[in-house]
């Protein structure tokens, strides 16, 4: 199948694909959701949606069909896309070499929605080394496998959650917090009517969702770091962890976490010639209110302020733009780089301010749902945990220390 995606014309390919669909064949159509949430809810918890990111795309392809072409497919699956809008698709997934992951889905007598979702994201350039996206691809094939067979809604709830609970692909990518709780909690079930009504098992299916996501985390920092491991070796960064601190960190003398988006914006603030003697983010919002008078620095350093205190809603990307802008020129002034590679060091430093927002969100909200503080630094140090076996598997392991 691989080589037919490869050797037909994408119009070819839509009429061979449609004659498939004339064989009237009845295609299951899986709800489960175990591993993987919706792309979309990961945009929505990122603060975009799928059709920001979508025209993002476009305006590096602009072939590609409108978001609001789209979106009918997206917002219901199995629903089929026109002729002209499904080969400009099949195009641009052809030129950006997913013939091979996609052509696991042809053939198949069922549908998870997630799986092609997911899949296409990770075979097209989302990561820079092959060994990260094949890595995230065969997971997606395993969660796949685990959401469409293992968990088949015939088991019933019981079988389905004892599947789940003996899976290897749960027992990888979920949280090893919750293992021993979840094997417990099976175990002393007997019927399938307790397993639909039991709260813990739902608790320990949305936590390993999460950790899913912290692994993918430290796998997208992990395969940047070795993109860029030139300047991480210059730079003599080789054997530490990237944006550790602004994974959230239990403190047991002060008995509180610690605030993931207070630590970025005092990691931007050192970017920029901070030396402690003021807070960063009064030394911020002068240096990123000063094009603009007195009043303007006053109200950049409280908006600052409230994005440490996750009040007043939550900043939109260009706010970090902004400031991840004015911090790129104070950093890189004097290595006086063009504008492409000054736009691109912003650009990642606002997604990272994106990131620090989202986890001290995430982790008040598991708190509020009842997480206990133990389970929740399960949960976090799985960051750690995953960068190192990143490395390992892209050939650049961390060093120990002698």
């Amino acid at each position: 199948m691989e080589r037919l995606f490869a050797n037909l014309s994408p119009e070819e390919l839509y009429e061979h694909l449609q004659s498939l669909d004339d064989d009237e064949r009845t295609i299951r159509v899986v709800g489960n959701s175990a591993l993987l949430p919706s792309l979309g809810a990961v945009y929505k918890l990122l603060q975009t949606s799928r059709e920001v990111v979508w025209d993002s795309m476009r305006r590096e392809r602009p072939s590609l069909p409108v978001a609001k072409t789209l979106a009918k497919a997206w917002n219901t699956p199995g629903v089929h896309l026109g002729r002209s809008a499904s080969i400009r698709l099949l195009r641009a997934g052809q030129d950006a070499g997913l013939a091979e992951a996609l052509s696991h889905f042809v053939g198949l007598d069922y549908l998870w929605p997630r799986a092609n979702e997911w899949t296409g994201l990770f075979a097209s350039g989302f990561f820079s080394q092959d060994v990260s996206k094949q890595f995230w691809v065969d997971f997606v094939q395993e969660a796949m496998r685990l959401n469409a067979v293992e968990l088949h809604s015939d088991l019933g709830r019981l079988r389905q959650w004892g599947a789940y609970a003996r899976s290897p692909t749960v027992f990888r990518f979920g949280c090893p917090a919750m293992r021993d709780v979840l094997v417990g909690r099976v175990s002393a079930l007997s019927s399938n009517e307790e397993a639909e009504l039991d709260p813990m098992l739902d608790r320990v299916h949305f936590f390993d969702s999460f950790a899913v996501l912290m692994r993918l985390l430290a796998w997208c920092v992990a395969d940047l770091t070795v993109d860029l491991w030139e300047q991480v070796e210059q730079d003599g960064m080789g054997n530490d962890v990237p944006l550790l601190e602004l994974i959230p960190v239990f403190d047991e003398t002060a008995q509180a976490w610690s605030n993931p988006m207070h630590s970025a914006l005092d990691r931007l603030a050192r970017m920029s010639g901070w030396q402690q003697e003021q807070k960063s983010t009064r030394f911020l919002g002068r240096l990123w209110g000063r094009e603009v008078g007195v009043n303007g620095v006053e109200s950049r350093i409280r908006l600052l302020r409230y994005w440490v205190l996750l009040e007043k809603g939550r900043p939109d990307f260009k706010s970090f733009l902004g400031l991840s802008r004015v911090v790129a020129a104070e950093k890189l002034r004097a290595a006086a780089p063009d504008r492409d590679v000054m736009e691109q060091f912003a650009w990642y430093q606002a997604a990272i301010l994106r990131v620090a927002e989202t986890l001290s969100l995430v982790r008040l909200d598991l708190s509020r749902r009842g997480y206990s503080t133990s389970e929740l630094s399960g949960l976090m140090s799985i960051y750690q945990q995953e960068f190192r076996t990143a490395r390992d598997l892209l050939g650049k392991p961390i060093q120990l220390a002698d």
